[in-house]
C-alpha cells in the first residue's frame, strides 16, 4: 500500500504519473473504492490500461486528515502546512516545469494553458511547503526520491527560496 495521498487531485496526480507497466500508458478509467487491507482501511483506484488492456490497480493509505479543496481554487493538492509524503520537492518542481512547458505550447488553447499554469503553480506551492521559516535554501530532507535528488543535483540554484518564489509569481502572472 502507498503512502496517503492529501487530496484527491494528488492521488489523480500520482496516477497520471505512473504508467502502465507493460506499455507506459498513462490513459485508465479509474473506478476507486474503499477497501480493508489487513485491518486498514484504504482507497483502491482500479481499472484497464487504455492502450494494452493490462488490468492496473493502486491502494493508498487515507489520510489522517484529509483536506479539502482551497476557496476558488483549481488544484488542491494538501494543506499549507502539511507537505507531501508522495512527493518529493524535487519532484513538485520537475512537474511544475511539465506544466509550464505544457502551458506555453504554441497550439494550447488559453483557457487550458491557464490550467496548465495555476497547476505549476500549485506545485510550486508543494516544493515551498519543504522550506523551513527563515531557510533560504530546501534541506537535504525535502529530497526523499531519487528523481528528486537527481534534479537538484544537477540544478541546485533551483532550491532557493528567491528562485522558487519568482517562478511561481511569474507563472501566477505577477512578474
Amino acid at each position: 500500500m502507498l503512502p496517503a495521498p492529501r487530496t484527491r487531485d494528488e492521488a489523480h496526480l500520482y496516477l497520471d504519473l505512473h504508467g502502465c507497466p507493460q506499455c507506459s500508458g498513462v490513459e485508465v478509467a479509474w473506478a476507486e473504492s474503499l477497501v480493508d487491507r489487513n485491518g486498514v482501511l484504504a482507497r483502491r483506484y482500479h481499472g484497464e490500461c487504455a492502450q494494452c488492456g493490462l488490468p492496473r490497480e493502486v491502494v493508498f493509505a487515507l489520510p489522517d486528515r484529509p483536506t479539502p479543496p482551497g476557496p476558488g481554487a483549481t488544484v488542491t493538492f494538501g494543506a499549507a502546512d502539511d507537505p507531501s509524503v508522495l512527493f518529493d520537492a524535487g519532484q513538485w518542481v520537475e512537474i511544475a516545469d511539465m506544466m509550464a512547458l505544457a502551458a506555453g505550447l504554441p497550439d494550447v488553447p488559453e483557457d487550458e494553458a491557464a490550467q496548465w499554469r495555476a497547476t505549476a503553480v500549485a506545485c510550486l506551492d508543494e516544493a515551498l511547503k519543504f522550506l523551513p521559516a527563515g531557510a533560504e535554501v530546501l534541506p537535504d530532507a525535502a529530497f526523499f526520491s531519487d528523481a528528486g535528488r537527481r534534479l537538484r543535483d544537477r540544478t541546485p540554484e533551483r532550491f532557493h527560496r528567491a528562485d522558487l518564489t519568482t517562478r511561481r509569481a511569474t507563472l501566477a502572472g505577477h512578474p
